[in-house]
Formats: C-alpha cells, sequence, structure tokens
C-alpha cells in the first residue's frame, strides 16, 4: 500500500528532524525516562564484560580497547522471565547510523514496544519473550570508530549466551546501522568457531549494508536527491566518521555486510524495507547475494516508504505494526 496523503505530507517534517543526531546520553547505561516508557513494559540493565570467547577477526586489534558494555532486558509486565532456556529473544540493534542512538532512546522504546507485544500476543504468553538490546559505542568521537561497535556487539550477544539464551531461540535484528551490524556479528559468530551458537535467524529494516553510495541505481539516486529523509552527503559523513582512521576499506565485508561470504548454512533472514529509501539496493543486494548462496531469505518492500518509517508511530503506525507482526511470525516460526 503506498503512502498515504497525510504519510506524505509528513515526510518534511521527518527530513527536517533527521538534520540532527539524537542527543549522546551522558550515562550509557541510563535506563528510559520513566514517562517515555510505556506502561506494560520492563526494562533493566545488565552490564556485560568483554567476550571471553575467541573471534578471530576481532582478536588482537589494537585499534580499541575492549570495555565493558550496557545490556537492556525489556519485556512485557512486571518482570522479565527467569526460564531463559524457554524465552523468545529479540537481540535488537539500534540504528542511527553509526554515530547517534541509544538503546532507551525514546524513538527506539516504542518499536520494541510493538515487538514485544506481536510476539507476546503469537506466543499467547508476555513472560516467555524478551527483547535484549545492547549499548554499542557510537562514532561521535575517533576513539569510538571501528571496530569499537562491534567489540560490543559481540561482548553483548556473548554474554547473552553465557546466561543460558538458546541460540535457537533468538533471532538478532537491527534497523539501518543495526541492520548491517546484524548481518555482522552473525558472521563473526560463525567465523569464532561456535556453529551451535549461531541464531535462528536475522531480521533487518532498511539495513545499512553498503557503505559506498557513487554506485546507487537511479531509483535510490532518484530517493536521496529529494524525496528520503536521508541524503547523500549525511551517509557519507556517517559512513566516514564509522570508519574514522582505522585504514579499512568501506567495502570490507565487516563494515558492508552485503559483501559477506553467504552459505546455504546462513540462518534464514527477514528484510524490511520501504522502496522510497535511499538505501533500497542495499536490501536487494542482500536478498540477490543470500538466495544465490541458497540461504533461505524473505524481502518485504513497502511501497514508497522512506528511510526510518519505523521509529516514526506517530505517522507510520499501522505499518509498524504489519513489520512487528512480520517479524514476531518470523521468530516464531
Amino acid at each position: 500500500m503506498p503512502l498515504t496523503d497525510e504519510q506524505y505530507n509528513a515526510m518534511p517534517g521527518m527530513r527536517a528532524g533527521m538534520r540532527y543526531l539524537l542527543p549522546p546520553i551522558a550515562d550509557p547505561a541510563q535506563c528510559p525516562d520513566p514517562e517515555h516508557l510505556p506502561s506494560d513494559l520492563t526494562v533493566h540493565v545488565e552490564i556485560a564484560p568483554p567476550s571471553p570467547h575467541p573471534h578471530p577477526l576481532l582478536d588482537g586489534s589494537s585499534l580499541k580497547n575492549s570495555e565493558p558494555v550496557p545490556v537492556f532486558f525489556y519485556g512485557i509486565g512486571d518482570k522479565i522471565n527467569a526460564d531463559v532456556a524457554d524465552t523468545r529473544v529479540i537481540f535488537f540493534i539500534h540504528g542511527g547510523g553509526n554515530v547517534s542512538g541509544h538503546p532507551s532512546n525514546k524513538v527506539f522504546v516504542n518499536l520494541y514496544a510493538e515487538l514485544l507485544r506481536a510476539v507476546a500476543s503469537q506466543l499467547g504468553d508476555t513472560g516467555k519473550c524478551v527483547l535484549i538490546a545492547p549499548y554499542y559505542r557510537v562514532a561521535r568521537i575517533p576513539e569510538n570508530a571501528f571496530p569499537a561497535a562491534l567489540q560490543d556487539l559481540v561482548a553483548a550477544y556473548d554474554y547473552v549466551l553465557d546466561k543460558g539464551y538458546k541460540p535457537s531461540n533468538i533471532v538478532v535484528a537491527g534497523d539501518s546501522a543495526g541492520g548491517n551490524h546484524a548481518f555482522v556479528l552473525t558472521h563473526l559468530v560463525f567465523q569464532s568457531g561456535r556453529p551451535s551458537d549461531i541464531p535462528y535467524g536475522i531480521a533487518a529494516i532498511a539495513p545499512m549494508g553498503i557503505q559506498v553510495y557513487d554506485n546507487l541505481s537511479e531509483h535510490a539516486k532518484a530517493n536521496a536527491s529529494g524525496f528520503d529523509i536521508l541524503d547523500i552527503p549525511k551517509l557519507e559523513m556517517c559512513s566516514s566518521w564509522y570508519i574514522g582512521d582505522s585504514g579499512v576499506s568501506r567495502t570490507d565485508p565487516l563494515v558492508s555486510g552485503a559483501f559477506l561470504p553467504f552459505t546455504a548454512s546462513w540462518p534464514k533472514s527477514l528484510i524490511l524495507i520501504g522502496t522510497g529509501d535511499s538505501l533500497i539496493d542495499t536490501s536487494r543486494e542482500l536478498k540477490k547475494r543470500l538466495a544465490a548462496a541458497g540461504a533461505p531469505v524473505e524481502l518485504v518492500e513497502y511501497d514508497g516508504f522512506p528511510h526510518g518509517w519505523d521509529i516514526f508511530p506517530n505517522i507510520f503506525g499501522e505499518e509498524i505494526r504489519d513489520a512487528s507482526q512480520r517479524i514476531a511470525r518470523f521468530l516464531l516460526n
């Protein structure tokens, strides 16, 4: 279904809002302001140590120091299910272009709530699902450039597994930069030599999986030049800050997840994208490469939707609920 007149008319306001980065949070372990937390949600934060498990593609890096990682646990009701082995998990990596965002930002908390409600309604049990949202260092300062975010995400994922959550019950999800990280994190788990720790699936909303922008399709160029809320200069800035002085190519698979060496043993993937998104080429390329490798993949295109539609519930409420139901079915099927 294409954009409604109301949604189309809201686009200038969305573009204006995206000119500014989400403000940094002084304390990375800070939970959401209670007035921004939906009444049916509960949240607590735990601190994950640097990963104790070997990850060959990251170990020995002199670029960044590993640090403890705040990990936010969101659930429906007044407590998180203690029976972790029987709990369905959405391990959600927030977006923000690798330069902004935090798991307690209101825009993400609203999305978490919709995802949890969708899973709980399909399970028929609010206590058997949890959304786990790791904080990761964003490249607002040079010290937080690549591969700091990946080190944090690896630590958070390994911490979740060490707590007893089963990989077969976990979908690694994310939007925008977080959607790209979902693919890269899964690859790092593959490379660590622990096939039993591979998540059940990956659900990515508009993944930022190709961080070079000089070979876009005419369709994507048209989106970036006027319609979408993201333009090429903004994308270039975000990718440049993320790479920093690491010397890593933007086409390196750890940077641009669409270039990962997918195989038929890759877990199933669900990709959601709007056809008005500047990054639509990435989602279509991911679908093509996964399918060519023999990996199960589904691509859902929302007619005319821009980048970031999933964090504007006042404009795309019905569509966010649809996407949440899709991701819930994907997790539970």
